[in-house]
Order: C-alpha cells, then structure tokens, then sequence
C-alpha cells in the first residue's frame, strides 16, 4: 500500500512507527525513522517543487522495505497470548 495520504488541503507522510506496525521490542523504529528521513529528504531534493512527486518517488522507494520490516517483526513470535512469551523467554535465559 501506499505509505503516503492525499488531504483535501495537502498531502502527509508517514515514518517510522507510524507507517511500520513493528513489534515494539524489535528496535527498529527510530532506526527505521532515520533511513525514512533520509530517503525523503533524497526524494524532496530531487522533486524540487513538486512535493506530491515527492511523496510518490518515497513511496516507491520505502513501501518494500516497510512491508519487509513488518513481516520479520512478525515472524519473531507466535500469534496468541504466548506470541510474546516465546520470543522472549529464549532471550531472558540467555542473560548472563
């Protein structure tokens, strides 16, 4: 999908967290956050003035990568009530 919105009055787009449902223990979002930025600063710069080609070239160039960082964020556990017990119980053992 697309990971920009069109508003009557102008456009938004969305990084990080609030365009990525990641597991908030996988530690991602602030990273993820960063290379958004990153990307959409490139695509600005190469947009000019044209902020709606703006936000469809980051579009084009983040929605993978989003779709991919969610799908391994939930793959990490299981679904149901011990979803999360099994992906970190592994890790809390392996403490030292």
């Amino acid at each position: 999908g697309q990971i920009h919105a069109s508003l009557p009055k102008g456009g938004v787009v969305l990084l990080g967290d609030a365009i990525k449902a990641v597991k908030p223990y996988f530690g991602q979002g602030a990273n993820s956050a960063l290379e958004d930025v990153s990307v959409l600063a490139k695509c600005l710069g190469e947009c000019g003035d044209d902020p709606a080609a703006a936000a469809a070239s980051f579009d084009e160039a983040r929605a993978e990568q989003a779709r991919a960082l969610v799908r391994t964020s939930r793959s990490f556990d299981g679904r149901g009530p011990l979803g999360t017990a099994r992906f970190l119980v592994p890790l809390l053992l392996d403490i030292q």
